[in-house]
């Protein structure tokens, strides 16, 4: 299922296993948190960075779902109940590391290109290419990260965006528009993968990462953990886009891993023994 996306329907419906689920049904909480979590998951990571920080902004919210499920009323769709609470809990929450950092992006887009030691394999380029994409997201302020990423990356329709930001759905595709325009201003002229005119420089910063101890191929932070990418968990159909830097942007998050963490089923085990 693509819970941004209007269209897809789910079998059984949210809404049926939320009564179930109230009416003390284990087997329906657990099936209704599992076809979210990981979406709740992999929105936290662009927008946090770092997949601990993910993990736990996740795992917060879940507890919140879990916690605040009786006050469902069924006046919106779960979808839209939910991840409101993801938007709010999102917006609100202290600061993570890197945000901590916000140099981070450039710190990132700076890093000298002299070659050290040794080769990166593909394995450590990857990691470079998706850690230095998501970090270019970190030039936006938090809303503007978070519309993005619910927006452009994972394609929510403007009526459900604005619904989830509590916007109209004119003002929400202002918002949306200045966010991609002000990524798309930092990104060019930094980023090879996006405008073409510029070199990719991601096997040279790797080698730099690795020697900085940033990149580490025993624990690679994002390029483990997935057997799909975004665009092919999606599995929807791209509005045509005039501008190829744009369209390049939005291509390049979302061939970006869609990780699956297992800590966040043991979190379920932990509320419910």
């Amino acid at each position: 299922m693509h819970p941004f996306h209007q269209a897809v329907p789910t079998n059984p419906p949210d809404e049926t296993l939320v009564t179930e689920a109230v009416g003390g049904n284990r087997r329906s909480l657990e099936l209704l948190l599992k076809r979210h979590q990981d979406y709740v998951f992999n929105v936290a990571l662009r927008l946090f960075l770092h997949p601990d920080d993910a993990l736990d902004a996740t795992q917060e919210v879940l507890i919140k779902v879990v916690t605040s499920l009786k006050t469902f009323a069924g006046q919106s769709q779960f979808r839209t109940w939910l991840y409101r609470i993801v938007v709010n809990h999102f917006l609100n929450s202290p600061a993570r590391r890197y945000e901590q950092r916000l140099d981070r992006a450039a710190d990132l887009s700076t890093l000298p290109d002299d070659a050290p030691d040794r080769e990166a394999d593909e394995a450590e380029i990857d990691e470079v290419r998706v850690l230095c994409s998501t970090a270019m997201l970190l030039c936006l302020t938090r809303e503007q990260r978070l519309l993005y990423i619910i927006g452009d990356i994972f394609g929510a329709d403007h009526e459900l965006g604005a619904a989830l930001f509590g916007l109209s759905p004119g003002n929400y595709r202002v918002r949306l528009h200045r966010a991609k325009a002000d990524l798309r201003q930092f990104v060019s002229g930094k980023c090879g993968l996006v405008d073409p005119r510029n070199p990719c420089r991601c096997p040279k910063k790797a080698r730099v990462m690795i020697q900085q101890g940033v990149v580490d191929k025993d624990r690679l932070l994002f390029n483990r953990h997935y057997v799909q990418t975004i665009e092919q968990v999606l599995a929807t159909r791209r509005e045509t886009v005039s501008d190829t830097i744009q369209l390049a942007m939005s291509e390049l998050f979302r061939q970006s891993p869609f990780q699956i963490r297992q800590e966040i089923d043991q979190l379920f085990e932990s509320l419910l023994p």
